[in-house]
């Protein structure tokens, strides 16, 4: 008697896990970064990004670095979390063409984050300090290396 009271309570026990509902996993929403359409408009998103800062960094690359005095930086990207993602050098004399594109980037980086809900460390870029001239090149200069050289 034992024995078939055990099995009996085996059996409901069984039988009461069995779920009667088959799920079909293509009803089941996705996740919105495995959708084809986010894909590829946030593929297109980032291509145009990028287009866009290599032109900014070409026309700030366009000059040769001689006098730190001809030189400005500006605040560049956004960051998920707020602020700049970096900073960029740019020789003053094409401020005019050169700030409205960086402005331009930042503003389509930060749409960018908000549409595809993007994260980050949220660490807080510093500006430089300054800026060196290197072989020709405007090179930004931290803080942490300005405190070092001193």
């Amino acid at each position: 008697m034992k024995n078939i009271l055990i099995i009996a309570i085996s059996l409901l026990t069984l039988a009461s896990c069995k779920s009667k509902k088959v799920i079909d996993p293509e009803t089941l929403p996705k996740d919105i970064s495995q959708k084809p359409d986010n894909n590829i408009s946030q593929q297109s998103d980032r291509e145009k990004l990028s287009a866009l800062i290599k032109e900014i960094e070409k026309l700030a690359n366009s000059e040769t670095c001689s006098d730190v005095a001809d030189w400005n930086f500006a605040a560049i990207g956004s960051k998920p979390c707020g602020g700049p993602s970096s900073y960029i050098a740019y020789p003053k004399k094409i401020e005019d063409e050169i700030v409205p594109k960086i402005k331009n980037f930042t503003q389509m980086q930060s749409a960018f984050n908000t549409k595809y809900g993007l994260v980050s460390d949220c660490m807080m870029v510093m500006p430089p300090s300054g800026i060196r001239c290197v072989d020709g090149k405007a090179v930004l200069v931290s803080r942490n290396s300005a405190l070092e050289s001193q």
